[in-house]
């Protein structure tokens, strides 16, 4: 997730999903693995001159940790570490999500855009056998929770696509993912989840 992004009408389907499914699994924490790249501000020209966006701005505004400070159940872990190198990042969810066996978990993947496209896959993508390692890392009851934006502008129908594509990396059946959006406040987004068995 690139924090130019954040805080728009997508989060707030985003966190109403994560709070309403965490409610519905009695989850005691929701672990947001943002998948995390800064964005670079372009300045505000002021008569002429450039200026910085004030960091106090950015941080009421574009600050993905700030989620924490609104609710107290379940708790929230946002996992902002530099996502770079695909391999170290990937040891790293592993290994915080091997940590959290002592209590029911959401593990939110929270890509810019969503799931690998069958070419030239990027850093705004996860990786297929990625979700699969985290899947397969989680413990019974946590819920698998998964960020996909519109894969197409053609008006083509993507979401059944991507979530055929989902339930072959996780290797479950396709009754196993289910589908949260809210198309009202954006039709480009669409949440998909799955609760260890």
């Amino acid at each position: 997730m690139r924090d130019i992004y954040y805080g728009d009408k997508r989060d707030l389907i985003k966190w109403g999903v994560l709070l309403r499914l965490a409610g519905t699994t009695d989850a005691q924490r929701i672990l947001q693995v943002a998948y995390y790249r800064p964005s670079n501000f372009s300045p505000i020209i002021i008569d002429g001159e450039p200026n910085d966006v004030p960091k106090e701005v950015l941080a009421h505004f574009r600050d993905l940790r700030s989620i924490g400070s609104i609710v107290s159940r379940p708790r929230v872990t946002v996992f902002d570490q530099l996502f770079e190198d695909r391999d170290a990042y990937l040891q790293e969810v592993v290994a915080l999500v091997s940590a959290m066996a002592h209590e029911r978990c959401l593990v939110f993947l929270d890509p810019d855009t969503g799931l690998e496209p069958k070419s030239k896959p990027g850093l705004q993508h996860v990786l297929g056998r990625e979700a699969r390692a985290i899947w397969e890392t989680m413990k019974r009851d946590d819920l698998f929770v998964f960020y996909q934006h519109q894969t197409n502008r053609t008006g083509l129908p993507w979401i059944e696509k991507k979530r055929e594509q989902l339930t072959g990396a996780l290797g479950v059946r396709l009754d196993v993912v289910k589908t949260a959006q809210a198309p009202g406040i954006a039709r480009d987004v669409v949440f998909f989840y799955a609760q260890r068995e």
